[in-house]
């Protein structure tokens, strides 16, 4: 039986929650702030910044995580927020701000408008995580942990879909508020005390705007499950819980493929993809010599045609379904010619033009990444991120001959790791500490 991490049910409206979370923990400085004293801001703003840092740390751990983009984003604008309200608190008490501004026209009593600060901050790393895409570390990071979207089935692509959407709507609450809020305090805004409409806009306004948001995104929950209810449940029922078997199927430099003019029942028929795959009852485990027994039915080939070399394996969101992906070595191109198999080697050139206009399936495209990210981290740089060559920014050609003999662990994180965090990245050994240091947390 599968091990369930997380039902549909609960992982689309998890979505919501965690608009709830990260959303709440954004707009609650706003509405605190004008009712306490400023000292008291960045303290809270800070704590809400650590308690969002530990519940994606242990969402990730359990394999629970619904998106970890949002809480991530709402973690780093209250981090910044904070230590920008901690600097600007120094710069008056010290007296440094009668450097810029005459003594009459400060108030100390008020050095900041936390409304001023997390809007703008906000907006800026949300662009920033919309401009990077899936580069952005916290995607980066729950690709490596939980896998990319394409195998992780229904919930990965719905995560995907929606974290965009939610990252969205989330850059279009800053921008307003950012507008609205500076546009009071330039125009109206007496700096003599807070009063109730500067409560209003700079407390109110912004909460307000995140309730509408808690109920519109409600909302369109309720609809995406009502969809699932009717159109994708009863699919998942049938089907029940499986193990996926693909082979990546290699010689030299080159790769064994189908398109749907030849082989019509492999799955994203429309496009490029391996022959080699086969769904069976849902199993924990994949030993290599079953891989191969399965190999064989599936190719009609022996087993002294082929090397069969475990690559990784991937999960499903909710835990039904896993994916035990193989790497096939025959002795010679001309073995495939006698299998069951009526495929084309394509080389590494066709390869990457196939990647790049999007033909390849999205299970053998995010493979081909897995494959090429590891080779070149491995390759390049040793288990600690240090040059392998000492030749700043020099890679070795990427090649796929021998590949079923190379001694590199592709189910393995770490490679992933080395990949995004080497010599060659700025201020390798501070980040590199950092990661250790968080690493230690809890």
């Amino acid at each position: 039986m599968s091990n369930r991490n997380i039902t549909h049910e609960s992982a689309i409206f998890g979505l919501w929650l965690n608009w709830i979370i990260a959303g709440g923990a954004l707009f609650v400085p706003n509405i605190v702030s004008v009712y306490i004293a400023p000292i008291f801001t960045p303290i809270i703003t800070y704590l809400l910044a650590a308690g969002l840092y530990f519940y994606n740390r242990s969402s990730l751990q359990s394999r629970t995580a619904v998106c970890p983009l949002l809480p991530s984003i709402a973690m780093r604008s209250l981090f910044i927020s904070a230590t920008i309200m901690v600097l600007i608190s120094l710069v008056y008490r010290k007296g440094y701000i009668t450097y810029f501004y005459d003594e009459r026209d400060i108030n100390s009593a008020i050095p900041f408008v936390t409304t001023l600060i997390i809007s703008p901050v906000t907006f800026i790393i949300t662009a920033w995580a919309q401009f990077r895409g899936e580069r952005y570390s916290a995607c980066h990071n729950c690709r490596v942990a939980l896998g990319p979207e394409s195998e992780r089935g229904f919930l990965g692509q719905l995560f995907a879909q929606e974290s965009h959407y939610q990252k969205v709507f989330l850059l279009a609450i800053a921008a307003v508020l950012s507008i609205v809020t500076w546009g009071y305090y330039t125009f109206f805004y007496i700096n003599v005390n807070i009063n109730v409409p500067d409560r209003f806009f700079f407390g109110w306004v912004p909460v307000t705007l995140f309730i509408i948001s808690v109920f519109y995104l409600g909302a369109r929950c309720f609809t995406i499950w009502a969809y699932y209810y009717q159109n994708i449940e009863g699919s998942d029922r049938r089907h029940g819980s499986s193990t996926s078997l693909r082979v990546l199927i290699i010689s030299g430099d080159t790769m064994y493929l189908v398109h749907d003019d030849d082989f019509n029942e492999i799955p994203d028929g429309s496009m490029y993809d391996t022959p080699a795959t086969l769904t069976v009852h849902y199993t924990e485990n994949l030993a290599q010599q079953r891989a191969t027994r399965m190999m064989c039915d599936l190719s009609h080939m022996d087993p002294s045609d082929f090397v069969m070399r475990f690559m990784y394996v991937s999960h499903e969101a909710s835990g039904d379904r896993n994916t035990f992906h193989y790497i096939c070595c025959p002795t010679s191109a001309e073995v495939m010619d006698k299998s069951s198999f009526k495929g084309e080697w394509y080389n590494l050139s066709q390869l990457e033009r196939l990647l790049h206009n999007h033909e390849l399936s999205p299970m053998l495209a995010a493979e081909i990444h897995r494959l090429y990210t590891v080779t070149m981290a491995w390759k390049t740089y040793d288990a600690d991120g240090h040059r392998l060559y000492k030749v700043k920014n020099y890679h070795p050609l990427f090649r796929l001959n021998g590949i079923c003999d190379w001694d590199v662990d592709f189910n393995s994180p770490h490679w992933l790791n080395v990949a995004r965090l080497n010599e060659d990245k700025p201020f390798f050994r501070l980040r590199r500490l950092a990661r250790r240091i968080f690493a230690m947390l809890p």
